[in-house]
Formats: C-alpha cells, sequence, structure tokens
C-alpha cells in the first residue's frame, strides 16, 4: 500500500474517522525521526503513540499503533498520521533532530548496557503497555 493511494484500499469507516482526527488537529508530537520513520501521538479517546515506515516509493512498509484496536491492519490513528504526512509532504522533509524522539536517541548514547536494562526494567516494573509490548518482542506474547 502506497502513502499517495491508502485510502482506497484501508476500510471506508477507518478512513472517515481517522480522517476526522486529523481534520481536528488531534495528531501531535509529529517528527520525522530518520529518513522516511514517523512517530506522532494521536490523543482521543486515550494518548496512541504512531510509528510510520515509508519507503523511497512511499510505499508503507511498516506501521503501529498502540490502541487496542484489532478489527484490521489500519486503525483510525494509523489513518490520521498517513494524512499528516502526506498532506505536509513530511516525506519530502529531512529529518528532526531536535524532537523527542531525537532527544531520547541522545541521551541513551551515554547510557552503559547496564544502565539501560535497569531503565528498561524499571519502565516495564511501572507501564503495563510498556511490558506486554516487550514481552511481544522478546517472543513472550502468548506465554502470559
Amino acid at each position: 500500500m502506497n502513502l499517495k493511494n491508502f485510502e482506497t484500499i484501508i476500510e471506508e469507516k477507518i478512513v472517515a474517522r481517522g480522517f476526522s482526527y486529523y481534520e481536528n488537529e488531534q495528531v501531535e508530537d509529529f517528527e520525522q525521526v530518520e529518513k522516511g520513520e514517523f512517530s506522532a501521538t494521536i490523543f482521543g479517546t486515550d494518548q496512541y503513540a504512531i510509528f510510520i515506515k515509508l519507503d523511497k516509493t512511499l510505499e508503507i512498509i511498516e506501521h503501529s499503533c498502540d490502541c487496542p484496536y484489532d478489527w484490521g491492519d489500519y486503525c483510525k490513528h494509523v489513518v490520521a498520521t498517513l494524512y499528516y504526512i502526506r498532506d505536509n509532504e513530511s516525506y519530502k522533509k529531512k529529518p528532526d533532530h531536535s524532537g523527542k524522539i531525537a532527544t531520547i536517541k541522545k541521551e541513551l548514547a551515554g547510557y552503559t548496557k547496564k544502565e539501560l536494562k535497569e531503565l528498561i526494567l524499571d519502565i516495564a516494573k511501572n507501564d503495563g503497555r510498556f511490558k506486554h509490548k516487550l514481552l511481544w518482542h522478546l517472543g513472550h506474547e502468548e506465554e502470559f
């Protein structure tokens, strides 16, 4: 699926809801963290983190949202962010090295391996979403 035609492929109801989020300016904390990699926060019923990766031809090669939607591959939050990227031509711009992700990246560069492990464990102890996502990334999503 491509950034230029995503709304013709994703379910119409999800596209309409995503467009509404975009139109109501609910896409916030938007940044291009690397060329073709975008991070945003959508404020709706709750606060959701979105990540989208495009290749050079604007094919959507990766996307994620931490919302609980499980009725299809694309939720309204991802759709809102896709509209934002396309309408603002964000894919033509250089990565933002002053945003939140860039700040995190710079700060983590100074941590030792032991400090990173301690940080990850501390966050996992206090954040259920993070804990479950970490377990999924580590291959343990079905065990608990």
